[in-house]
C-alpha cells in the first residue's frame, strides 16, 4: 500500500501511517516547507522506518507526487491552497481507481461551514465522490472517492 500524507508537516501522521502499511507499504510524505522535512528526516534518521517514508519537496501549485498512491492524508492543509482545482486535479491524477482520500480540516476560527462545503464541491467538480468522514472534535472531514 503507497500512503501520501500531503502536507505532512513534522511527520505526526507519516510515522504513524508507515508503522500500519508495514515493510513492504510507503508512504510518501509531502510538505511545502523544507523545515518540516528535514525535522521528519531527523525523527526517522537511523530507524526502519527510513526505508518506508520517502520525503518529497512540494511546489507552491504542485504537489510533485507522480506515483499512484492508494491512500492520501491532508489534515487542516487544504484551506492554505489558494486555488483547490489543480490540487484535487493532481490528486484525481494520482489517485488508484479504489483510492481514497480523507480531507480533516478544523472548525474553529479556520473553516467555515459554507468554506469546507464549497471545498467539497470543487473536489466534486473534478470528479470525486464525496461521503462523509470519521465525525471528530471541532473538525470537518470527508472521504473522497474517484467518481
Amino acid at each position: 500500500m503507497t500512503v501520501l500524507d500531503v502536507g505532512c508537516g513534522p511527520g505526526f501522521f507519516s510515522i504513524e501511517s508507515a508503522k500500519m502499511v508495514g515493510k513492504t507499504g510507503k508512504v510518501i510524505s509531502a510538505d511545502l516547507q523544507d523545515g518540516m522535512l528535514q525535522k521528519l528526516s531527523q525523527r526517522i534518521g537511523a530507524t526502519d522506518l527510513e526505508e518506508r517514508i520517502q520525503l518529497v519537496k512540494c511546489e507552491k501549485d504542485k504537489i510533485n507526487v507522480s506515483e499512484n498512491i492508494d491512500f492520501a492524508l491532508a489534515f487542516f492543509m487544504v484551506h492554505e491552497i489558494p486555488d483547490k482545482v489543480p490540487f484535487f486535479k493532481e490528486l484525481k491524477f494520482i489517485l488508484k481507481e479504489n483510492g481514497q482520500i480523507l480531507i480533516v480540516e478544523p472548525k474553529l476560527f479556520h473553516v467555515s461551514r459554507k468554506d469546507f462545503e464549497l471545498t467539497m464541491r470543487i473536489a466534486e467538480d473534478v470528479g470525486f465522490k464525496i461521503n462523509q468522514g470519521p465525525r471528530l472534535p471541532l473538525c470537518w472531514s470527508a472521504i473522497l472517492k474517484n467518481a
